[in-house]
């Protein structure tokens, strides 16, 4: 049998070629199977833990300024990274398990959220909860009432603000509803926006 050091030189050539082409395809597959995305990439696509997959937005916005979320009002498209779905005639229909909205701020400071939301009307259910939470700090768990607007108020600490000013506000829908029976979580319904506000804590 020939040593490795008497081969022909076209034959170690190959056999170089052939290690390599391994070592490629081994670390592709490393990097299929540990894959390093955006961590809201992975939360939506490959954990599955989110129906949200957020999108650039400015959050432009003025403090104390109540937005109208209806047909007819602003557009505000630069506050809603994901989650929702409109303007309908009487509001912002939300979509999938959360939605979120994104408020640019300027500074860290403590603020009052004002949401005015009603729940869906396509089952009995009576409410809608909804666990809202800012720079991923709970606020609170609202019982929306189906078919009637509610104005519901939530203290957010400064310490849910980001450094450069931006706030980001999600809503999970942990009764969300499945309107069609087999469609995909990600257009499963809730609840309804016409307003929301950020204004100073007194």
């Amino acid at each position: 049998m020939l040593r490795l050091s008497e081969r022909h030189p076209l034959a170690l050539g190959a056999y170089a070629l052939a290690a390599i082409l391994a070592l490629f395809e081994l670390a592709i597959l490393w990097q299929a199977l540990h894959p390093r995305v955006p961590d809201d990439y992975r939360a939506y696509y490959i954990d599955r833990t989110t129906t949200c997959l957020a999108q650039p937005v400015t959050g432009a916005y003025q403090i104390g300024t109540e937005i109208d979320f209806r047909s007819g009002g602003p557009d505000t498209r630069e506050l809603r990274p994901c989650g929702w779905d409109g303007p309908a005639g009487d509001g912002m229909h939300s979509i999938g398990q959360t939605s979120r909205l994104r408020f640019a701020v300027e500074r860290p400071q403590a603020l009052t959220l004002m949401l005015e939301l009603s729940g869906v009307t396509i089952t009995d259910a009576a409410r809608q909860r909804v666990i809202v939470s800012a720079g991923g700090i709970e606020l609170g768990t609202l019982n929306v009432p189906a078919g009637q607007p509610g104005r519901f108020t939530l203290a957010v600490p400064p310490q849910a603000i980001a450094a450069d000013g931006m706030i980001d506000i999600a809503l999970d829908f942990p009764d969300a509803v499945n309107p069609g029976g087999r469609t995909a979580n990600t257009h499963w319904r809730a609840v309804k926006l016409t307003a929301a506000s950020l204004s100073p804590q007194p």
